[in-house]
């Protein structure tokens, strides 16, 4: 065995599809010093079992990209290394059954469109001009994308360790990693079976086995779960062995099936509802190239269905059952980016479909490791967040609802109660008992909108059932007062005697110098990339409250914690889960709230943009004049265990001044009159303040040079290549939601952030990146629903664009 090297920039452990990928694009950086350990050989945990398919059929911008670059990587390795990949480029075939799937259909395909990846929506007679042995009975529709395929994960991941090799990088196969222990130094220390590495980075892409190797440097309850999925091979067919061209690979909702031809034969892979977890109290060190016994009487019912689609698997035996474990998410999405607390420790596991996500999750990855981001947004698959408030159970529940889930038709805004709820405020049943209906998000339960009691939403990529209820949610904030259960908020309190210069050291803005005092800011990365959006008020005694969103909670700790000089008096206070917050709007906001405090709450003692801690009903309240929605009102900020007593007593005064309570789906529409950017779609790390035309919440003219801000007078100063565009959509029934595509002269030149309907104004809204002399003076359209809708380019705000109503 070659010996160990003792030092390297970074070790990967897992010699899976995900690691390899990534030990691969590293060297594409340009990393010379590099290291992996697999514990046995390459392949050998559930990369080397894997059906290998790689469909680009997903509803994910960012993923849609994600998957393409790993075809196209998939197709051109051969040619670099010289080792056959194994790739079938025979394309694939998702069925329709009912007009949810085609509205699916076509939400997916914009987002093809806009990322280059080749789909059409076909009819029945076309689906059996592509694949002859489908019985078309129910079936109203299809879904081909012809570039899609299958490959061989061994081969594939195999070709990329050679890639790597020649590009410089060591592999240590049969040598486990032992422990992990953090140096002084700030280095880490890889104890093997074959001697122990140095290394700066460390990288977990131990698949089955990442919770074990995480639980060596103290992070537990990683909710990567080992789903146990079959696959079934059939012997030769005749009808197969005349065919010239191979059949596309089939995904079948109804069976929860794929089928596709293998060789001469046919294979059918099944996401049972009946759904099984296994490993649940840890992995073997000693599993590797094994299979599970199989269990065929869970499949019987889909294999059933999945063989009547395609008639042929009924007049062949099966030769082969593979039966193996595959790593599941609560949301099915994999782990890329860095580990909760920890300095250099990389999180790259928990894929449920590995091989067609492997190569470019790889590739975005290195860029985020090499230069701090990567060029696609990488939010949804931080894993960050979970691994702050998860649980095993809720792990265990949602991996198994994802699982059986793989082929039902996802709607937008769709609320599973499976595992819920696990973070909930003090008035969250209050609430519920007054209509209102949940969203999980990061394990908070957030109010969308109210409905009549025992009412649903019906989920649609139209207008819901919720548009009118929501209209008199919107309308009551403009013209009476609402209250909003915004707790989800991150909070964070920072102090001490440097916190000021520490604060302006990571922020474009400029920080307040007097009490009491609010801006809007955000921290950059040295490339001048957004990473989050904070809004800041000064309290005394050098006591900075600190907000940010609901999903950047422990990116933002981390941040924060990672930026730390040695010698800065700072004390950083994550205080999410000790604050709730009540929002209160309106133009009757003030009447209701003078009757609970005896604080002064007009303009020339309260203004717009300032906070002061006051007694509301003889709670104490940070109330903030500020808000997202464009209306006089505050955010008042209390003790999480006094919210249901201050609640019912805002709500009892305020029941003579047309109270109501309101959602975040009304929250949406008010913000997008307002043309106020959201953090994760206008705002992410794939873009600067520049391209986001917030130059106005930078200060380039600060004392001491913020991080990110010779980046950003660069782009400045020499121009971007895409900036933002502030829309007016002339449509029907469907408003943008975001990844749509956006077209002009028959070209794709951007894509849809976020979208809505404006209330007030009457008006659909929505915000688009495109091409940089698209920005003025043109004519753009955006497909919604596979309808090209005119828009209007905005080059004001659309309600109150001078604040009138937030200075009332």
């Amino acid at each position: 065995m070659e010996k160990i090297k003792s030092h390297a920039k970074i070790a990967i452990i897992g010699g899976g599809i995900l690691g390899v990928s990534l030990l691969y694009h590293l060297t594409k950086e340009g990393w010379k010093d590099l290291v992996l350990i697999e514990k046995g050989e390459l392949t050998s945990g559930s990369t080397w079992h894997a059906a290998g398919q790689c469909p680009h059929m997903v509803g994910s911008y960012n993923l849609a990209k994600v998957h393409l670059h790993s075809t196209n990587l998939y197709k051109s390795l051969e040619k670099e290394t010289g080792q056959a990949t194994g790739w079938h480029g025979c394309g694939s075939l998702r069925l329709a059954y009912k007009q949810e799937d085609l509205d699916w259909f076509f939400y997916v395909k914009g987002i093809l469109d806009n990322v280059g990846s080749p789909a059409e929506i076909i009819s029945t007679n076309e689906i059996s001009k592509i694949h002859p042995f489908i019985k078309l009975d129910g079936i109203i529709g299809g879904f081909h994308t012809p570039e899609d395929g299958h490959t061989d994960p061994t081969s594939t991941t195999n070709a990329m360790a050679k890639g790597a090799r020649n590009g410089g990088a060591k592999i240590y196969r049969n040598n486990r990693v032992i422990d992990i222990k953090a140096r002084p130094s700030g280095e880490w220390e890889i104890i093997t079976e074959s001697g122990n590495i140095v290394c700066e980075h460390v990288v977990n892409a131990a698949g089955s086995f990442c919770s074990e190797v995480s639980q060596m440097v103290g992070i537990k309850n990683i909710p990567s779960i080992n789903m146990i999925h079959h696959y079934l091979v059939t012997e030769e067919h005749p009808e197969i062995k005349k065919l010239t061209k191979e059949l596309p690979v089939v995904r079948d909702p109804i069976s929860s099936c794929y089928l596709r031809q293998e060789g001469k034969g046919l294979l059918i892979g099944i996401y049972e509802k009946n759904s099984k977890c296994w490993a649940l109290d840890g992995m073997d060190w000693k599993f590797d190239m094994e299979l599970l016994e199989p269990e065929l009487d869970r499949l019987e019912e889909h294999l059933n269905k999945g063989m009547d689609r395609i008639p042929q698997f009924k007049d062949v035996g099966i030769k082969k059952i593979i039966c193996g474990p595959i790593t599941h998410t609560p949301d099915d999405n994999f782990f890329a980016g860095p580990a909760p607390g920890l300095k250099n420790f990389w999180m790259f596991c928990a894929a449920s479909i590995g091989i067609a996500q492997g190569g470019g999750a790889g590739k975005y990855l290195a860029q985020w490791i090499t230069y701090g981001d990567a060029d696609i947004n990488m939010l949804e698959f931080e894993p960050r967040r979970y691994l702050s408030w998860i649980n095993k159970d809720y792990a265990i529940e949602k991996c198994k609802d994802q699982y059986r889930r793989m082929y039902v038709t996802a709607l937008p805004n769709e609320s599973i109660e499976v595992g819920r709820p696990i973070k909930k405020t003090p008035i969250y049943k209050k609430l519920k008992d007054l209509g209102a209906i949940y969203l999980d998000s990061y394990g908070w339960e957030k109010p969308c909108w109210f409905a009549k009691p025992g009412m649903r939403e019906e989920y649609s990529f139209k207008r819901s059932n919720a548009f009118t209820y929501v209209q008199k949610e919107c309308e009551n904030v403009q013209n009476n007062v609402g209250v909003l259960d915004l707790s989800t908020f991150a909070k964070y309190e920072i102090s001490g005697k440097n916190s000021e210069s520490f604060l302006d050291r990571l922020c474009a803005n400029r920080i307040p110098k007097k009490e009491g005092s609010i801006i809007l800011t955000h921290m950059l990365n040295e490339k001048g990339r957004i990473q989050t959006e904070l809004t800041i008020t000064r309290f005394p005694n050098n006591v900075f409250y600190v907000l940010s969103s609901t999903a950047s909670e422990i990116r933002d700790f981390d941040w924060f914690n990672l930026h730390l000089k040695k010698g800065e008096y700072v004390s950083i206070k994550n205080v999410t889960q000790d604050y709730g917050v009540l929002v209160l709007v309106g133009p009757n906001s003030r009447k209701v709230l003078s009757q609970l405090t005896s604080q002064n709450l007009h303009n020339n003692d309260f203004p717009w943009l300032k906070g002061k801690e006051i007694l509301i009903n003889k709670i104490p309240v940070r109330a903030l004049r500020v808000n997202y929605v464009g209306e006089l009102g505050w955010e008042l900020h209390h003790s999480m265990d006094q919210m249901e007593t201050l609640y019912d007593s805002i709500y009892e005064v305020g029941k003579k001044e047309n109270i109501i309570n309101f959602g975040t789906y009304a929250v949406n529409s008010l913000r997008m009159e307002k043309a106020y950017r959201g953090w994760g779609s206008e705002l992410t790390g794939e873009i600067s303040l520049v391209e986001a035309g917030m130059s106005r919440f930078f200060n380039l003219k600060k004392k001491n040079n913020f991080i990110g801000a010779k980046a950003l007078q660069n782009k400045s100063q020499s121009g971007v290549d895409i900036k933002i565009v502030y829309l007016e959509v002339d449509v029907d029934n469907a408003d943008a939601r975001g990844n749509e595509p956006v077209y002009h002269n028959n070209k794709v030149v951007g894509v849809v952030t976020s979208g809505g309907y404006g209330f007030r104004t009457k008006k659909s809204l929505a915000f688009a990146y495109v091409k940089s002399d698209l920005a003025t003076g043109v004519n753009l359209e955006i497909e919604i629903q596979g309808q090209r809708r005119k828009t209007k380019i905005l080059d004001k705000v659309v309600y109150d664009p001078d604040n009138q109503k937030l200075r009332a």
